[in-house]
């Protein structure tokens, strides 16, 4: 019931991402909203014959959440602005609920809905990986990457101690951050305890290919997935944003083992198939592992292996 549920939600929130929307079009959306809100009240009125536990009482305040959310919003018809803010308003308390199914081992995805400036964020961070690995020993690295870690989870330590702390970083990097990232660990301490896993196999080429892979493909994927994926695969992933995954992966872990590393291109070519291969396969079937740790370690091992 609640799996499903989520997944209505899920799917009305992902449509309603700014890179779905054509103007004047939003019958598909009112359509997909009144349906939900049947369903949210089918699922209320379920929950609250239910026996008080604290796991369902969480469950239970989210599902209040979004029925006071969704009852008090009624966006217009064609309002852009007025669908944005919906959207705006009730992802957050959709990732609450979805925390707090995980509890009962019910999983649902995150959203990530588009978000250019993460995108290339995204690339700067695996750039500077990439660079670094270049002028850098190998010793140099892992020190380098083990500071970064260790600084990471102190950081993200402390704001579990300290609200205010989190206040603080989500304020600086909310531009950057998905909405769940608000309460759980973040996707840049995951890239960093990447960087540090990677560096540990003190192989320069196959740590780059992590690098590359994560940097490149990962945010081709996502902005090809969104846009124009519509054939769904798991987690929240399409055919097209895989495909574009692999691809780019691919040409660009090719390219930078060849030029800046000077691979021969047979071997080039394998490690980067490899690469990419492993790091699609991690993307779309990282569920209860962060994929900023799961494709960077899975293409450098990949690319280890040959």
């Amino acid at each position: 019931m609640h799996h499903d549920f989520a997944l209505d939600i899920y799917e009305l929130l992902r449509e309603l991402d700014p890179s779905h929307w054509t103007e004047g079009e939003d019958a598909p959306f009112r359509a997909q909203l009144d349906a939900v809100r049947a369903r949210l009240r089918e699922v209320v009125r379920i929950m609250e014959s239910h026996e008080a536990t604290p796991a369902l009482d969480a469950i239970r305040s989210g599902l209040m959440e979004l029925r006071r959310i969704m009852e008090s919003h009624d966006p217009q018809p064609g309002m852009m602005e007025a669908w944005q803010e919906f959207r705006a308003t009730v992802a957050p308390v959709y990732e609450r609920y979805a925390a707090s199914l995980r509890h009962l081992d019910i999983h649902v995805p995150s959203l990530r809905p588009t978000n250019y400036a993460r995108n290339i964020f995204h690339a700067c961070n695996s750039m500077i990986g990439m660079g670094l690995l270049l002028v850098l020993t190998e010793q140099q690295v892992l020190v380098a990457a083990a500071f970064m870690m260790c600084l990471a989870w102190s950081l993200e330590i402390g704001r579990r101690i300290l609200p205010a702390l989190n206040d603080v970083l989500m304020r600086i990097l909310g531009r950057l951050a998905h909405p769940h990232e608000a309460w759980r660990v973040n996707s840049a301490t995951w890239f960093c305890t990447a960087c540090f896993v990677v560096a540990c196999t003190l192989n320069a080429e196959a740590a780059t290919v992590g690098m590359v892979v994560l940097g490149f493909a990962d945010p081709a994927a996502a902005i090809v997935g969104r846009r124009f994926g519509k054939i769904q695969l798991v987690n929240g992933r399409t055919l097209l944003g895989s495909a574009a995954f692999f691809a780019v992966g691919t040409g660009c872990a090719f390219a930078w083992l060849s030029l800046a590393w000077s691979v021969s291109p047979m071997v080039a070519l394998k490690m980067a198939l490899a690469g990419a291969l492993a790091g699609t396969l991690a993307e779309l079937f990282s569920r209860r592992i962060d994929d900023n740790l799961s494709i960077p370690v899975a293409a450098a091992l990949a690319a280890l292996a040959i």
